[in-house]
């Protein structure tokens, strides 16, 4: 049924997605693909580029159109990153996304995973540093977790928080502690997704290390 279709139509929906998700600062890669489709002008049946197929298509994207400015937004969104995950050392933060990979546009949210015996310890730790957010949710593709056979695969649904900087939003998603033992799955990857500690986002951010990984 694909047959229909050219053969480089997926990564012209991807190409596009990485468009919109640089230029326009989407996070949610669904999004990004279903405005591509109706950006482009194409049938809702079309077979759609997977997460990671974006993912590299977003990285080219970067190399070909990032300026200066991007460069220094980039280096201020991971200086900030690590401001937050400084003040959650307790709850072992883990940096990952675009801002991690180095992809992150002009409108891009940063994202932290920690890892809490409960979120309401989060939000009273929040709230008594005076630090402002809001509630929101996410969904996250797991594998192997504990108490589920070999390769099985799980969605759940995680409590994030949002907190608002001079550099944007920060998007803290609160994973349970044994959750730790296992990264999520993006659509597309057999791995978890790559995500860096408190120590090597230190150690990436040094001066001898600022422009990059």
């Amino acid at each position: 049924m694909f047959d229909d279709f050219p053969s480089d139509l997926r990564q012209e929906i991807a190409q596009s997605a990485a468009r919109l998700m640089f230029e326009e600062g989407i996070s949610d890669y669904g999004r990004a693909k279903r405005k591509a489709v109706k950006i482009l002008g194409i049938q809702q049946d079309a077979p759609l580029p997977t997460n990671a197929e974006i993912d590299n298509a977003l990285r080219e994207y970067h190399a070909l159109y990032a300026d200066e400015n991007d460069a220094a937004h980039l280096l201020d969104l991971r200086h900030a990153a690590l401001h937050t995950m400084q003040l959650l050392k307790k709850f072992n933060p883990h940096l990952i996304g675009a801002v991690l990979e180095g992809t992150a546009g002009p409108y891009a949210d940063t994202d932290i995973h920690v890892f809490a015996e409960s979120a309401k310890e989060l939000e009273i730790y929040l709230l008594n540093q005076n630090v402002p957010y809001r509630l929101d949710e996410q969904q996250f593709r797991m594998s192997d977790r504990p108490g589920k056979q070999k390769h099985d695969l799980v969605r759940k649904r995680v409590p994030v928080l949002l907190v608002e900087t001079r550099f944007g939003t920060q998007r803290i998603s609160i994973f349970e502690a044994d959750d730790i033992r296992t990264a999520p799955r993006k659509n597309g990857e057999k791995s978890g997704i790559h995500r860096m500690t408190l120590a090597q986002v230190e150690s990436m951010l040094k001066p001898d290390m600022a422009g990059g990984f």
